[in-house]
């Protein structure tokens, strides 16, 4: 971090956008009960492997 300025590697943004609020992510605060199509679980299986 150099002033206002934070640069970061793999973040999922287009280069340039604006981080307007960064905060750790917390279990207390993610949403339950969620359901998505099964195609989404299929396309997202291998997305964060090397």
């Amino acid at each position: 971090m150099n002033g206002r300025t934070l640069e970061v590697l793999g973040l999922d943004a287009a280069t340039g956008t604006p981080i307007i609020d960064l905060k750790p992510t917390t279990i207390e605060f993610q949403p339950t009960d969620i359901r998505q199509p099964e195609w989404v679980t299929r396309l997202m299986t291998n997305y964060f492997l090397p």
